[in-house]
């Protein structure tokens, strides 16, 4: 008796076990709780990659409007502090390019370069000017520009800018982290050179 009631026991274990395997439901939402981690993550990165090109677009887009402003100025103003208040003010208006973003982070340097009138290869800083704390080349300093970029005396408004890009999900989404983005751009004046006071230093390159 006990052994038919093993066999008995062990037919309905059986059984039980066949209909569980044939059992599908619910089979979705586990597979759904396996790819969850891996959707969430394939989100997040989605939008931080949308904002990062974004802003970067904004981010190019005031370091070229910067020099733009520079370039169109004949003179930037009639004394140093004149001067200093102009692109101060030039600065503020760049600020709200990069709106809806942070700007805090946002640094320029803006000088000018001008070619010797005897020697198109020997370019040297003219002026220059720093917003927010970056780092500016000083007054008869060389600086090197593409080659054939200016003739005999020419002139150029350089832009140097650097931006902290921190991601959103720096710590969700593995590999990300606060990255600086640098930007350059080149622009010709309207006028033979900007003085950064009026009739300061356009007739010639003094050093």
């Amino acid at each position: 008796m006990p052994v038919k009631l093993f066999i008995r026991d062990l037919n309905r274990a059986r059984r039980s076990l066949g209909a569980l395997a044939a059992d599908t439901r619910g089979a979705a939402a586990v597979e759904f709780a396996f790819l969850l981690p891996l959707l969430t993550l394939m989100l997040l990165g989605t939008m931080e990659l949308g904002r990062a090109i974004n802003m970067d677009r904004e981010f190019t887009m005031a370091t070229g409007m910067t020099g733009d402003l520079v370039a169109r100025e004949q003179f930037l103003g009639t004394s140093s502090t004149d001067a200093k208040n102009t692109l101060d003010s030039m600065m503020a208006s760049i600020q709200h390019i990069m709106q809806p973003y942070d700007s805090s982070s946002l640094a320029l340097g803006i000088f000018s370069v001008q070619a010797s009138a005897t020697n198109a290869s020997d370019t040297r800083v003219v002026w220059s000017y720093s917003w927010n704390g970056k780092t500016v080349p000083s007054k008869c300093a060389t600086y090197a520009l593409p080659s054939g970029m200016l003739a005999k005396g020419g002139s150029t408004v350089v832009v140097e800018s650097s931006f902290l890009f921190k991601p959103l999900f720096v710590n969700v989404i593995p590999g990300l982290s606060t990255m600086t983005w640098t930007d350059k751009s080149y622009h010709s004046p309207r006028n033979s050179c900007v003085d950064y006071v009026k009739g300061d230093n356009c007739s010639s390159l003094s050093c």
